[in-house]
């Protein structure tokens, strides 16, 4: 009966000459079988010690990454396994793992398969990783007779529960569908990229595709500059030919993932479990988490909102003989139209059923009426108006853009070129929010009248944000129909809903309006807040006539806001803010609700706290309000 050695020299040492004759064999031989630790423990029940012999599976791979024979491989193993066992912190090369994985899928062995417990069931799926390119993985689910629990790699399913119950934390692999893995490092990139360079999902799955998934991505885009190695770099291309699943990014991953990995974080920061509905597509599993935090979110949710620095938090003394200290703390409000769809009454705020609609499920018996404003009649078959004549002319000028265009391509054809097959379809243009103006023909006794009519959907007006000056973004609110300085009003009381919170100065560009607007309806919510009106606004869209808004809006008026000659505060940084938040329109526009206002929350949340980074670097003094100052205990 041999012994196994204690320690690595002697486990080297006793190793006959005529049985392991090549020391690098030897090294090759320590490295494959640490690679193979995972798949060994998955055939154990008790990992503690190593086991006598190897996997038949994993003696194959073994065989075949060594270039050993297997009595050599079965001899190594009972001399090396307790240093094998121990191994810690290994790296393995990335031509390691490629070699691994190769020889591995054909026995069900891999260094990065997805694996819970024991009795396995596999399944093939594709991991996209940061360091190692895409990798064909087999993912493992395992079932627990004891506590009846369903394990996967990020969350376990009773018997008789319908919920995915998420592990506690936030896991290095995130499952962004049934057979597609995504590393949280890469997740994080893309989150990031969106941040910074206003990325789509798209757009984040290309760039992975084309410099990331392969690691000869160079020599296989640049093909010409590296003749002599660009057909032996095509280790990807063979195997997407012969996986069973797409070995490629696509962007409905990248967004679910990006959804999932938020949550996660958003449950780990809250110390809490991630729970999602079990039977059900992954865009449908995720949609009652993303409105439990967007609710959290409204309001005072951000996790900046106790936010303050030198920059929007000034402690002056307030002139007076006993020399008290008082605060100056200010906020500046501004609209971005960006939007999402919505139901086309004015304001309504239920949810569409689909992007693509024109109205929610409340007010869907609408539809059957006349696109045109004021016109109960019912619609014609086959058309968005009614049977009048004029209200039909509308209609036609409204696709008249999409039969030009066919009309352009018939000529191409005529003449013999080819087109391309795609056209603009009435749904498509239906995706567009569009208002038409025509005159009646004839003269009405009420005189000449103008139609006008709504075609595509309607979309929310605008984002309103409540800002500090130094650039941290409080909240974030959807006018669905206008900026009314009632919902202003509103928004501004959500953010600051106790009198302690409210800040000395509220800058927005229509103040005067919105003061007065207070006054009527007697809210004194604001009555210590002083309201100017921002530099650029009030000298460019404030007339000089306007005595009240020049008596309580006037930024002059506020000698607080001045020191030196020079303004305190950046009270525009709503309008350079804007020029970030615009850049997600595109991405955005044709959002479900739930999703538009996660994504916005989100990104938000990243650019505060890079922000924030930002303005400690730059050595602004940093304060911390206690919430009680805000929210007192009652």
């Amino acid at each position: 009966m041999l012994s196994a050695p204690s320690n690595a020299f002697e486990a080297l040492s006793s190793i006959p000459i005529d049985k392991l004759s090549d020391l690098n064999k030897v090294f090759r031989f320590v490295r494959f079988s640490c690679l193979a630790l995972l798949a060994i423990h998955h055939e154990m029940h008790d990992i503690t010690h190593p086991p006598l012999t190897l996997p038949t599976s994993v003696e194959a791979v073994l065989v075949s990454t060594t270039g050993m024979d297997l009595d050599s491989v079965r001899y190594g193993w009972l001399l090396l396994k307790r240093l094998i066992w121990s191994s810690q912190g290994l790296s393995p090369s990335s031509e390691e793992v490629e070699m691994f994985n190769l020889h591995g899928l054909r026995h069900g062995v891999g260094k990065f398969n997805i694996a819970t417990l024991s009795d396995p069931v596999k399944y093939q799926a594709a991991r996209f990783t940061l360091g190692f390119r895409v990798l064909p993985v087999h993912s493992t689910s395992t079932y627990c007779c004891h506590c009846h629990r369903c394990y996967h790699y990020n969350y376990m399913v009773h018997k008789d529960s319908d919920s995915h119950i998420y592990y506690s934390g936030v896991p290095d692999i995130v499952q962004a569908a049934a057979h597609f893995f995504i590393d949280s490092q890469v997740l994080e990139i893309f989150a990031n990229a969106k941040v910074f360079g206003w990325l789509s999902s798209l757009n984040c799955a290309r760039i992975y595709n084309v410099s990331i998934a392969d690691r000869h991505v160079y020599i296989r885009n640049n093909p010409t500059a590296f003749p002599q190695f660009s057909q032996a770099c095509c280790h990807l291309e063979q195997l997407r030919a012969t996986w069973p699943v797409a070995l490629e990014m696509r962007d409905v991953d990248v967004l679910n993932g990006f959804f999932i990995y938020s949550l996660l974080l958003d449950r780990a920061e809250r110390c809490g479990r991630l729970v999602l509905p079990h039977d059900a597509t992954q865009k449908e599993r995720i949609e009652d988490a993303l409105i439990v935090r967007n609710r959290d979110m409204e309001g005072t949710g951000q996790e900046a909102y106790y936010h303050a620095c030198s920059r929007c938090f000034v402690i002056e003394e307030d002139g007076g003989e006993e020399s008290n200290e008082v605060k100056i703390q200010v906020a500046v409000c501004d609209g971005n139209t960006i939007g999402h769809p919505c139901c086309s009454v004015q304001d309504c705020k239920v949810p569409l059923s689909n992007v693509r609609h024109r109205y929610c499920s409340f007010h869907q018996g609408n539809s059957e009426v006349c696109a045109v404003d004021k016109c109960d009649n019912p619609r014609s078959p086959n058309s968005q108006t009614c049977a009048i004549t004029e209200h039909m002319a509308l209609e036609e000028a409204y696709f008249q853009p999409a039969k030009a265009l066919f009309q352009l391509r018939r000529r191409l054809q005529r003449a013999g070129v080819t087109v391309p097959s795609d056209s603009i379809s009435p749904e498509v243009l239906d995706s567009e929010e569009v208002t038409l103006d025509v005159e009646c023909n004839g003269k009405p006794e009420e005189g000449n009248r103008k139609l006008q009519a709504r075609f595509g959907c309607r979309r929310t007006h605008n984002e309103q944000v409540m800002m500090r000056p130094c650039g941290v973004i409080l909240a974030r609110a959807t006018f669905f129909g206008s900026e009314a300085v009632s919902a202003v009003n509103d928004f501004a009381k959500a953010v600051f809903p106790t009198a302690r919170s409210t800040p000395e100065f509220l800058v927005f560009d229509n103040n005067c309006k919105l003061r007065a607007h207070q006054e009527v309806i007697r809210d004194s919510h604001f009555s210590k807040t002083g309201m100017p009106v921002d530099v650029f606004h009030f000298n460019s869209k404030h007339k000089e006539t306007d005595i009240y808004c020049q008596k309580h809006c006037n930024p002059a008026f506020f000698p607080e806001l001045i020191q030196d000659g020079k303004w305190c505060f950046n009270t525009s940084i709503c309008e350079q803010t804007n020029v970030w938040l615009g850049g997600y329109q595109a991405i955005l526009r044709n959002m479900s609700v739930h999703r538009y206002n996660f994504y916005l929350d989100e990104l938000i949340k990243r650019c505060n706290r890079f922000v924030i980074q930002q303005l400690a670097k730059g050595g602004q003094e940093p304060w911390i309000i206690p919430v009680a100052a805000i929210f007192p205990v009652t």
